[in-house]
């Protein structure tokens, strides 16, 4: 039987399209206020916006009229016909935000215009108007947004953590805070200032007042025009790319969007140049025609269409291609992919935990294929021959000779054996060792922490704080000992065992760890994957480079490995290459 839902509940549907946590309170707020004008804007957190999300301006006000009428759905002043659609150039436009967010919390409103002596201020609880009242105020609006999701409890029940939500604030106040650096904006939480950004003549002031000087001392100018589109901002240098996402943005007309489609024209570029798995910093702003953008795809106006997308999409590539070559970042040779040898797949069994199963192979592990006093204590027992079935690799690690390796750029192991020379990727057979010793401990939940003589502080942006916050118990689990420091700040006073313990190493591991924690890839119960993450964050931060007895360690802990040829993602720790190949080459 068809029937008309009663309003209550229709604007609790409507409200859940653009109220989905306190961040999106946040941003409509922050965006009404710019709208009206404001040159001083002021957002008052409280206990993560669950209590108090406060909003104050000083822009054009409004009249008694226009402060009933702003909670009343689809009222606006910014869309008169469907022409105006085409020509957006305002953030909030479609008169559902203040309604939205009525229906699901208690407002208050307090507002004046300029040419008033007096103002007005407007109660609303369960979207209708409770009171109306003539009350002194400023110029301006001041929104005060109590009890978020009071009537509607599952919503409520489903916010995350305190800090987890307040970093989806920050996120939006930041945001909105860069593409209007001519504004004064404070964000206040729990009594204590976050941010208190003053007005500033351009956005690369603004983003060093919000991100520091380190990251505003990683950036290079970008800046290109077009009859399609007009492109300025700031890009990272390669060596400054981390694994760590947020700090990429993409603005058009000065609003935030996203785009995995632009954002792969931004890193295409940065190929060859920043290793796998690495994102460089970037605050881009397009402006276009607007009747040439949609930005009324999406409730929360995140995602907008180009008319030209795939012209702007080469036209961004081409300028950061040239923006770095301008600046002389130069494509270095591909080692790990020039000129390769495979070796053969073995395949993999999975147990109950998900621990790629190798094959059974009898061995000495006292037997050590690189000293030739190795075959006076080897086993006596008949030679299996395994090349069919394993590859070459079997058959030759008898014919390493002790003192004849070779270390070529950090990167690889180099010895002859009978077929040729056998060439061993450092970081990968790094990663398979240290797979195997973390998944132990991982599985028995015993890690092992390796202290520092000399704890090191490292400073945070607030969002990466309080990620890691949020997290210390967990981390603890893992074998790091990092404790909070306060003021976006915390101290590493030890890091799982192998881990590197120099400063730069030590920044690596802690920023692996957020951008782990950040995608929650530590937090399911997956323990070889675990394992993984720490193995290959503890090799990417060890950079040393190895002298001839340092890499003969490195091989025998390689070959004592359960699964010796290849890294715990697959990768070849080794390879091959014959003298049928290096003929050809010579």
């Amino acid at each position: 039987m068809l029937q008309i839902l009663p309003s209550s509940i229709s604007n609790l549907i409507a409200a859940g399209e653009v109220v989905g946590r306190p961040a999106s309170v946040v941003k409509e707020l922050l965006e009404n206020a710019i709208d009206a004008g404001g040159k001083n804007i002021s957002v008052i957190i409280l206990d993560a916006g669950r209590t108090l999300i406060q909003v104050i301006d000083d822009g054009c006000g409004m009249t008694d009229e226009e402060a009933a009428l702003c909670f009343e759905r689809h009222s606006t002043s910014k869309i008169a016909t469907a022409q105006d659609l085409e020509r957006i150039s305002t953030y909030g436009f479609r008169g559902e935000a203040l309604a939205s967010i009525a229906a699901v919390a208690e407002v208050t409103l307090k507002t004046r215009k300029q040419e008033e002596e007096i103002g007005t201020q407007v109660i609303i609880s369960e979207s209708g108007i409770s009171s109306q009242e003539a009350v002194s105020t400023p110029v301006g609006s001041n929104f005060a947004i109590r009890n978020l999701f009071f009537n509607v409890p599952a919503r409520r029940k489903f916010l995350k953590s305190d800090n987890a939500e307040l970093r989806h604030i920050i996120a939006e106040f930041t945001r909105v805070a860069i593409t209007r650096p001519g504004i004064a904006m404070r964000l206040t939480v729990n009594g204590k200032d976050i941010y208190s950004l003053r007005a500033v003549a351009d956005a690369k002031h603004r983003i060093h007042d919000i991100f520091g000087r380190e990251v505003i001392n990683e950036l290079v100018d970008v800046k290109t025009e077009t009859s399609v589109v007009r492109i300025t901002g700031y890009i990272g240098k390669p060596e400054d790319a981390r694994k760590t996402l947020g700090n990429q943005f993409f603005f058009v007309n000065g609003r935030y969007f996203r785009s995995p489609y632009f954002h792969k024209a931004v890193c295409k570029p940065y190929d060859k140049l920043i290793p796998d798995g690495y994102t460089p910093t970037y605050f881009l702003f397009l402006e276009t025609p607007f009747d040439k953008v949609d930005v009324n795809i999406h409730p929360a106006k995140t995602e907008v269409k180009f008319e030209d997308e795939s012209m702007i999409f080469e036209i961004l590539m081409a300028c950061i291609r040239e923006a770095l070559g301008k600046n002389s970042f130069i494509p270095s040779i591909d080692f790990d992919t020039e000129g390769a040898v495979e070796i053969p797949s073995m395949s993999h069994k999975y147990d109950r935990e998900g621990y790629i199963a190798p094959p059974k192979i009898d061995y000495d592990p006292l037997f050590n294929p690189f000293r030739e006093s190795a075959f006076e204590n080897a086993p006596k027992e008949p030679i299996i021959d395994r090349s069919e079935q394993y590859g070459i690799l079997y058959e030759e690690q008898s014919a390493a000779v002790q003192n004849k390796i070779l270390v070529i750029q950090k990167k690889y192991i180099v010895t002859p054996v009978k077929s040729g020379l056998l060439v061993i990727n450092i970081r990968r057979a790094n990663e398979r060792i240290l797979y195997e010793r973390y998944l132990e401990s991982v599985v028995e939940q015993q890690p092992i922490t390796q202290q520092s003589l000399f704890p090191q502080t490292i400073k945070l942006s607030h969002e990466e704080y309080l990620i890691m916050i949020d997290s210390l118990s967990l981390t603890e689990k893992l074998g790091f000992d990092i404790r909070d420091f306060g003021n976006d700040s915390v101290i590493v006073y030890g890091l799982p065992d192998g881990f590197s313990a120099d400063d730069e190493a030590v920044k690596i591991a802690v920023d692996a760890l957020i951008a782990s924690l950040k995608e929650d890839e530590y937090l399911s119960d997956n323990k070889p994957e675990i394992a993984a993450n720490l193995a290959k964050s503890a090799a990417a931060g060890d950079k040393k480079a190895l002298n001839q007895e340092e890499a003969q360690i490195l091989v025998d802990q390689l070959f004592a490995c359960r699964e010796s040829s290849t890294a715990p993602d697959g990768r070849k720790c080794m390879s091959i290459i014959t003298i049928e190949e290096l003929e050809k080459r010579l």
